[in-house]
Order: C-alpha cells, then structure tokens, then sequence
C-alpha cells in the first residue's frame, strides 16, 4: 500500500565535496623520500591521519559520468520538416563512486546512473575514460553497482566498514569529485544518527536510517565514499539540506546525509547477480511482524474521535496467517471507513483494530519507526510492543522473522 510521503528541504544531489585536501605534485612527480618525510613530520597526529587514508585509498574513488539520450519526438504526418528543430540535446550528469574489489565492481547512488544509456568512469590522475555499466540496483535504497573493465593497477578497493559501530562524534571523511573538480576530501564529524527525514530513498521508507555528518558535501559528491579514521566506508554519501532547499551559491549548511553502508551490504549479492530489486523484494528480505498498518496520522481528527481512537499509533490493518504476529495475538479490525488521501482516492481503513503504540519504549508514529526497531534485532530477538485495543493498554513480545 502505497501512501506516500513528504519532506521539504532536501536537495537529492550529484555531489561532488568541496576542495580542502588535495594530494599529488605538479606534473604527477612524486616527492623525494627527504622530502616525505619532512613533510610527514610537521603533522599533527589527527592530520596524518587523514593524509595516510587519502594516500592509501584515494585512487579507489572514481568520477562518474553519465549521458542519456531523450526520447524521440513524435511528430505528426506533414510535420516532417520541424524535426530538426525538435532534437533534445544529450543530457549529460556527474557524481562519484568508488571501487569494492579488484573485479572492478563500483558503488555509487541510483539516481547519479538512472536511466543513463552511456556511463563512462575516471580514477584519479589517470586521463582516460573507461567504460561501466550497470550491474545491479536497489532504486529503494538509492545504490547502484557498477562494473568497468580496467587494469588492475587501476583497481584500488576501498573496505567496507560497519556502521552499526559508529559513534556521533568520530571522525567523517567525505571523498567525491564535486562541481566538475576531480577528486577532492572534505572532513568532519558524524553529527548524528538519525531516523531518515526524507533525504535518502524512495517513498517506501525502507531506508530507516541515516548518517549525519557535517563533512562538506556538493553537489556531485554523490555516491562517493564516507570513511571513518580506519579509512573504512561506513556510507555512501548521498544527500544535502540546504537552507532554502534551492541549488545556488553559498548553499552548504553543513547538514549533509549518508546512507549507512550495512543497509548496502545486505544486498550486494543480489546487485552482483544482476537484480534490480524493487520494494517488495526489500521487504520479503528484512525480518517483519507479518502486518500490515497504517499511521493514526492519515485518520481524520473526527474519525479517531468517533470511534475513541489514540491521537498517534500505527492501526493494525492485516494480520498474516502462521506470522509472528498472529502468533502473538495481535487482532486485525472487524469494523472500516473510508478516509481521503490527499491524492484524492479513498482508501478503506480499520477503526478497530490494534494499534501499536510503542516497539522496545520508541514511540510509534511512522511506519519508518517501527522497521528502524525491526531492522536492529539480531536473529531471534524478541521486540516488546505497547498495544491498544479497545481502550485498554497490553504488552506483546512478538520474534520478527523473514516471511517468504
């Protein structure tokens, strides 16, 4: 059921991050071994730090160039002649990416390749364009898994970290290619880690969570690397708020997001194997309750009040047979009324089912919430839900698993 969501503010961007450290010599000559480490001396520990990961991955992140070819205009018979006058230009985009393995496979965001009929990526102080395609997908997720025959030598994997350890306050490394200019490094902290607002992902909110950082990110820094003091990926960097949610000058705000790099681990295998994955397989994936529901939120103040409903909650709509849920004694409603989605549809609700009002003490008002709690259990993890029905208050255990 699809009911669809808004945000305001966000600038889904091709980024690129702004320029604060660059490495490399005039004319690719490499420093006397002297000079090196006359250099490395006058560091301070925490800027070493940084240089040793720029040295020791940076070649791994590439600059991605797409180019998508229009639709043809259709003209009508005797309007032949106006044809010419019609041609829609190439539509040309930038972002970044990086390298996972010596095979040449790729990271980078959904929306930097979508639709593209030519991908073509760089490395760094290699001139040479070489040509990638795209292997796989989860457009939900906003990842992409690129393939490019290239030397080996070229081939510098990054190593994908865990980023159920991060900590806000640790070191964030952003490494991208932003506003046309190759290969830049921006660093900062991670400023959070929070429920996602919108910033990352389609509709289906199956991106629960997002990391925060206030690394500097641009446009163009999309789908390029966001590394900890390990040089270990822990996101992929994808999205910006800006102050009035308009590109232009002077629109970093130091709010940058990054989609955690666990989320993409999970399906890497299927990317490789060459599957796009859509929402419902992302769903049948990830461990559930086996219910369907929908937000108190989208109920109309005087139906809640009508039938003596809680102001927040998810109404169970569905509950699945042999599920976790139906195990746990969760009771689907018995009684329905239409509501109006600002689409115009009406859709039929339940006004007696059970709502659920807290999972593991997180109060529930979004369906992003709810899998945020499920997504953090361990296999055979129990989470303990607050239930209204009928205006007593209960407490369920109910185990999520994987429902095929």
């Amino acid at each position: 059921m699809n009911l669809g969501r808004s945000f305001v503010g966000f600038l889904v961007l091709s980024l690129m991050a702004g320029a604060v450290l660059w490495w490399g010599v005039s004319n690719g000559q490499a420093p006397s071994s002297q000079a090196a480490k006359a250099a490395d001396e006058g560091l301070l520990e925490y800027e070493r730090n940084t240089v040793e990961i720029v040295e020791r991955y940076g070649d791994g992140v590439v600059y991605v160039s797409v180019v998508t070819r229009p639709q043809s205009v259709q003209l009508p018979p005797g309007f032949e002649f106006f044809a010419p006058f019609l041609q829609v230009p190439p539509q040309r985009g930038t972002g970044s990416g990086f390298v996972i393995d010596k095979e040449g496979y790729i990271l980078t965001n959904y929306h930097v390749v979508e639709g593209a009929d030519r991908i073509t990526v760089k490395f760094h102080n290699d001139p040479k364009e070489y040509q990638a395609r795209l292997v796989g997908a989860a457009p939900p997720l906003d990842v992409a898994l690129l393939k490019v025959d290239a030397p080996k030598e070229r081939l510098v994997p990054l190593v994908l970290g865990d980023s159920d350890q991060i900590r806000v306050g640790q070191k964030a490394i952003a490494m991208g290619n932003p506003f046309g200019l190759e290969f830049t490094v921006t660093q900062g902290i991670v400023s959070a880690i929070r429920e996602n607002p919108g910033a990352i992902g389609d509709e289906s909110g199956l991106v629960p969570q997002v990391i925060q950082t206030d690394a500097a990110i641009n446009p163009g820094n999309s789908g390029g690397p966001l590394l900890n003091s390990r040089g270990e990926v822990i996101g992929i960097n994808t999205a910006i708020l800006t102050p009035t949610g308009q590109f232009g000058a002077a629109q970093f705000a130091g709010v940058g997001f990054a989609l955690p790099i666990n989320l993409v681990k999970q399906y890497l295998p299927e990317m490789r194997a060459g599957k796009t994955l859509t929402a419902e397989e992302i769903v049948r994936s990830r461990p559930r309750l086996g219910v369907s529901i929908i937000p108190l939120s989208f109920y109309p103040e005087r139906l809640r009040q009508q039938y003596g409903l809680p102001d927040t909650g998810l109404m169970v709509q569905e509950v699945e047979r042999n599920s976790p849920a139906q195990k746990a004694g969760l009771k689907p409603p018995t009684r329905f009324a239409y509501i109006q989605l600002p689409t115009g549809e009406a859709l039929q609700v339940g006004v007696d089912g059970d709502v659920l009002l807290e999972a593991d003490g997180v109060p529930l008002t979004s369906i992003a919430q709810l899998r945020q709690v499920l997504y953090a259990k361990k296999p055979g993890e129990a989470v303990t839900l607050k239930v209204w029905r009928q205006g007593r208050t209960l407490t369920l255990r109910v185990v999520p698993q994987v429902l095929r």
